[in-house]
């Protein structure tokens, strides 16, 4: 397995666990738990690899920072969906709109659920954006400038 995939895999499962504790408790925060992981994957990936150019090195940090925010989106959801079980269980007040109990119209619960999963999803698509950017960022950032050739013999130096 190519070290891009692999530090993706890595960080983006560390990073799901992490993203659905954290989104539980503040669901805005999660783009930043991607912007973490996609860093530390692609800066790994690019270590790991040893590009031979920065440009190459950004590719492969991009793309495994894209896998480590697709696998802490998962983490978005599920903390996002936590989040809401625990505010409908508990009967807790919400500054705005109503929270359907737990025996209230099955057409109310879905609407419940089905908005909060889609404002899960928007920022866990914020937050993968974020952490290919970051990726290849730090990608670019990880490798190593390559000496340059040395001049042939029948190139004129300068």
């Amino acid at each position: 397995m190519q070290p891009r995939v692999r530090m993706g895999l890595i960080v983006g499962a560390i990073g799901a666990v992490l993203n659905a504790c954290v989104s539980a408790a503040v669901g805005f925060c999660g783009p930043f738990v991607s912007l973490i992981g996609g860093a530390v994957a692609g800066y790994f990936a690019a270590r790991q690899e040893k590009a031979p150019a920065k440009s190459e090195g950004a590719k492969v940090g991009a793309i495994s920072g894209a896998i480590a925010g697709a696998l802490i989106l998962i983490g978005q959801i599920i903390g996002g969906i936590a989040a809401l079980a625990f505010v409908q269980m508990s009967g807790m007040q919400v500054p705005f709109g109503n929270v359907p109990s737990t025996s209230a119209d099955p057409g109310q619960q879905v609407i419940f659920y089905v908005s909060g999963i889609g404002t899960g999803i928007c920022f866990g698509l914020v937050g993968t954006a974020l952490a290919a950017m970051a990726g290849a960022g730090t990608g670019y950032l990880g490798t190593p400038d390559q000496p340059a050739a040395p001049a042939s013999p029948d190139q004129p130096s300068m």
